[in-house]
């Protein structure tokens, strides 16, 4: 019995090289956190234009929460749009800038218009101080939870599509993740 023309070496061979090339050329932008110290990605996911990041955390000196809403943007740049906090004492914002606007709304300071394009974030989190993101008010991460209590880098970048499927297996079977 002869084996269908795909499966025979010669075009399995073939088959493999043309996926491995378009992997090599195919470019995605992921979102990427990293643990700084431990220099590994913790969390690796592809994002488009207008896709929504949030994060959440207890501000070590005033111990009130802080709201910060991004967005990304057409040159997947990652924007600060609003941060809303209930204290403009130590270490928080007291005034806007330019066009932003600063708004009292009942107990909570929002700090609206932002438009602050930033390469990446860093983010000391710790268990203590409740640190999340949310993407796309749908997942929700407890940064904490991904290398433990210590300095993150988010940020967007391009990859090939073999480099995001070699992470994101890396991840899978737990290289990337804190124990």
């Amino acid at each position: 019995m002869r084996c269908p023309v795909f499966m025979q070496p010669k075009w399995t061979l073939w088959l493999g090289i043309c996926i491995s090339l378009v992997c090599f050329l195919i470019p995605v932008h992921v979102l990427e956190i990293m643990a700084l110290r431990e220099g590994k990605t913790v969390f690796v996911r592809t994002v488009h234009p207008g896709e929504k990041l949030s994060t959440m955390y207890i501000h070590s000196v005033e111990k009130s929460p802080v709201w910060e809403f991004f967005t990304i943007d057409g040159n997947y740049q990652i924007v600060l749009n609003e941060t809303i906090f209930s204290s403009c004492n130590t270490g928080l914002p007291y005034a806007a800038v330019g066009d932003e606007a600063f708004y009292c709304d009942g107990d909570l300071f929002r700090i609206s218009n932002m438009k602050r394009d930033l390469p990446e974030l860093c983010l000391w989190v710790h268990e203590r101080y409740g640190n999340t993101m949310k993407i796309n008010d749908s997942t929700v991460l407890n940064l904490p939870s991904l290398a433990g209590n210590t300095l993150l880098r988010v940020m967007v970048r391009k990859i090939t599509l073999l480099e995001f499927i070699y992470v994101k297996w890396q991840g899978f079977w737990g290289h990337g993740k804190h124990k």
